[in-house]
């Protein structure tokens, strides 16, 4: 029986994003080990991340003509390859070779998200778009899931310069598994369509002039921004701040990313038949601050299963929201231009993927303290889940 064309893609596309996320989180996992061989500090974990997503930020809006010229699954494709480069440039463990690691890595990820909203709103339609969308989307935790529980068995293995190897390698054998769907995925491309520097102008204003898009937009600033900043540190927060091991600091990691599995499963669900989209990502931004909040309360004293029910509620909430938001950008998308809408949207999520890490670093480098950071960074989406929240009355009204 022929597999329905809707569940290919969705699939696809979700192991597809899940390595991209499994590449950018690769050097924040393995940064311990790192820092214990090189002698840099894990405070430079911020200033990777910041170089990372400054790259997704530019690809994300010079995408929108690739991924019209040439298909979103030739670019998701491509993304994969960079991004497998990206990593194996950190292997002779220079400080500048990580800076350019990061910019390529990041260059590679940036695309991935654009790229499959447009094969995805081919293929949906908008009363499913938020529960379909989240299947997609559990493909970011599950991303985390694989860099908190297989990365530190490669270390154990192969050292952390063998588990670079094989995180790329991966990303490489996935790209070339996507090749037998280029024909479906990409029969809409435009192969004649040229690529002008006025492209990246015609993304950014996809966003700009739609009120609704842009109060979307700076949910995923907030959102995905307080998200990288919790995968960047909450690994070294529990191995280096409560000196827990780098496996037990993984499993805890890995319970965010379960929960954030789950939590995008069932608000997908809960967005596509009871509770219209904007108001429930309200409710998620406060309850995801809250969370974050809880985070910096955690101390020495604190038993292995407390710390776990946190890291549960953070998931269920600030890891648990993407694909609602991102199939509520993509439904008020004009028809054909989801993924450059997405792209430009997803410029500002690449923002707050800089600014909150590097944040989070800097706050860490003055006070010397984990906790600080959660706290100060998780009043920010409150702010904006407040925000979101007068946005939803006022469209009921």
């Amino acid at each position: 029986m022929k597999v329905p064309v809707v569940y290919t893609a969705v699939f696809a596309m979700l192991f597809q994003q899940a390595l991209s996320t499994m590449s950018g989180l690769t050097i924040p996992v393995l940064a311990p080990p790192i820092a214990a061989e090189t002698g840099m500090s894990a405070s430079l974990v911020g200033v990777y991340t910041a170089f990372l997503y400054g790259g997704s930020m530019i690809s994300s809006l010079a995408g929108g003509g690739f991924l019209l010229r040439y298909g979103a699954l030739r670019v998701s494709q491509v993304c994969l390859l960079v991004v497998a480069i990206g990593l194996l440039i950190n292997m002779p463990g220079y400080i500048y070779l990580f800076v350019l690691g990061a910019i390529v890595t990041g260059l590679g990820g940036g695309p991935s998200t654009p790229a499959s909203s447009q094969i995805l709103a081919r293929y949906t339609n908008p009363a499913t778009a938020p529960f379909v969308f989240s299947i997609k989307q559990t493909g970011v935790p599950v991303g985390g899931v694989i860099a908190g529980v297989l990365l530190p068995v490669f270390v154990e293995m192969f050292g952390w310069r063998g588990a670079l190897v094989c995180a790329a390698s991966m990303s490489l054998v996935f790209a070339l598994m996507l090749q037998p769907f280029r024909a479906e995925f990409d029969s809409d491309r435009q192969p004649h369509r040229s690529l002008k520097l006025t492209d990246l102008r015609a993304t950014l204003g996809a966003v700009l002039r739609d009120a609704r898009v842009r109060e979307l937009a700076l949910g995923l600033f907030a959102f995905t921004g307080l998200q990288l900043a919790f995968a960047s540190f909450f690994i070294s927060f529990l191995s280096l701040g409560m000196g827990w091991t780098l496996t037990d600091a993984g499993i805890a990691y890995s319970i965010a990313m379960g929960a954030g599995i789950a939590g995008r499963l069932i608000w997908g669900w809960v967005g596509s038949r009871y509770v219209p989209p904007v108001l429930l990502l309200a409710v998620l931004g406060l309850a995801m601050g809250v969370a974050c909040m809880a985070i910096g309360l955690v101390d020495e004293t604190w038993q292995k299963p407390a710390v776990w029910a946190v890291a549960f509620c953070y998931g269920m909430t600030g890891i648990g929201y993407q694909g609602v938001l991102l199939a509520e950008i993509a439904r008020i998308a004009p028809p054909g231009m989801a993924g450059v809408v997405t792209g430009g949207a997803v410029f500002f999520a690449y923002v707050g993927m800089i600014t909150f890490p590097g944040s989070f670093g800097i706050i860490l480098a003055l006070t010397d303290s984990y906790q600080t950071a959660f706290v100060i960074l998780g009043a920010v989406p409150i702010v904006v889940g407040a925000m979101l929240f007068v946005s939803a009355r006022r469209q009921r009204i």
